[in-house]
């Protein structure tokens, strides 16, 4: 969870304030409360993301939720809550409970310069595609805890802000099919990130930045592959450090485009000599072009070095490509299409793993009213890999209500 590059979008279709739809929320003295809450039906074509033998389900999603924001005039506080409850009809190793909740501030200090802090708790499952995932009867559980403290100084033409991050993952054994324990504790891991960004307004609308990152990255334990007792002789801590040095500039070509990009050098270097070290060319950046008030066409793409598990692998070098379309059909009736590569190098010895990955997607959003929202999307994805089993293909199809005060 490091800190962005890149900055605030500007608005899009999808992201466009829409009075008459807008849920008003609930007022409690100087706070808007927005519950709601989702039901889904999902059809997976395959749940497990196999390249053989591939089993289907249909799963239903309910997803309740609730918001609670400050309406004051300066400073500002909010906490989310959110659950994320899947039952499968045939597949019920595959049923997850799922939580996440957010509690963040910003102090004002004065016009242009405020303090942020942001605290999460996610309680989550890995996704059976992620190559990092094993294959137990149940996916894997693993809880997340953050926390984000940032200054920021946009005074004058002349600004500056430092974010620092620290991040805890906490995984949770498996099981496999015959009963044996798949450890994946040697996951558990704390990583701290500080970034500072010095930003030059050039001239209204172009402004150019340099950040520097800094990362630690430290594992409680050994890897241990399969095995329940920890550490072991020679085994593998993947502890490491790296940094990060970006320029770039913030720019509006004419009043309906922007986008910011950027490049720089990124380096993460591991402990043990049997991980490989990583550096390389790092860049992101994002354009946005509102066509007309009803057409949005976004761009964005990155590349970074990505924490991995797998076996004999330090990282990923992982390069991010999309493009997206938005549609206003009518007032309360949008459409999105959008299209993703991500291409996965991982820093290994010879042969190396090297993943390619697609995604296709096309939704339908309509509001009925302030309340009710109706939602249908369809999306394909697919992974080309050089290793044997890293292959998949996979077609979801999703319908969903949300009811929102």
């Amino acid at each position: 969870m490091e800190p962005a590059a890149i900055g605030p979008l500007s608005e899009t279709v999808m992201r466009r304030p829409r009075p008459d739809y807008d849920p008003l929320g609930v007022r409690w003295g100087s706070f808007i409360i927005h519950p709601s809450g989702t039901v889904s039906g999902t059809f997976d074509s395959n749940i497990f993301a196999t390249a053989s033998g591939t089993k289907s389900d249909f799963f239903v999603d309910l997803i309740p939720a609730i918001g609670i924001g400050s309406d004051w005039n300066r400073h500002a506080v909010s906490f989310n809550a959110t659950g994320d409850i899947k039952k499968y009809v045939d597949h019920s190793t595959e049923d997850v409970n799922n939580f996440s909740t957010d509690l963040a501030g910003r102090y004002d200090i004065s016009n242009g310069e405020y303090i942020a802090a942001d605290a999460t708790y996610q309680l989550l499952h890995e996704n059976r595609q992620s190559p990092n995932a094993v294959f137990g009867k149940e996916p894997t559980e693993y809880k997340i805890m953050a926390a984000d403290l940032s200054y920021v100084h946009m005074v004058s033409r002349l600004g500056y802000r430092i974010d620092g991050t620290l991040t805890a993952y906490d995984f949770n054994n498996s099981t496999a099919a015959n009963g044996t324990t798949l450890n994946q504790q040697f996951r558990d891991r704390i990583e701290y990130v500080v970034a500072p960004r010095v930003q030059y307004e050039i001239i209204p609308g172009y402004n150019a930045f340099v950040r520097a990152l800094g990362n630690e990255r430290q594992y409680f334990s050994q890897e241990c592959g399969t095995l329940v007792s920890c550490p072991l002789p020679g085994g593998i801590r993947r502890n490491s450090h790296g940094w990060e040095v970006d320029a770039g500039t913030a720019i509006e070509i004419t009043r309906i485009t922007t986008g910011e990009l950027y490049i720089g050098y990124i380096k993460q270097d591991y402990e043990n000599p049997l991980l490989k070290s990583v550096s390389g060319i790092g860049f992101g950046g994002n354009v946005i072009w509102n066509v007309t008030p009803l057409w949005t066409v976004k761009g964005s793409f990155s590349q970074s070095v990505a924490e991995t598990t797998l076996i004999q692998a330090s990282s990923s070098l992982e390069t991010n490509v999309q493009l997206t379309v938005e549609h206003e059909f009518l007032r309360n009736v949008l459409a999105l299409g959008s299209v993703g590569y991500v291409h996965d190098d991982y820093q290994m010895p010879s042969p190396k793993r090297i993943d390619d990955t697609f995604g296709v997607d096309l939704g339908v959003r309509y509001l009925l009213n302030r309340n009710w929202t109706a939602t249908a999307d369809i999306n394909y994805s697919e992974r080309d890999s050089n290793v044997a089993g890293g292959n998949f293909n996979r077609v979801t199809g999703i319908i969903s209500v949300k009811y929102a005060f």
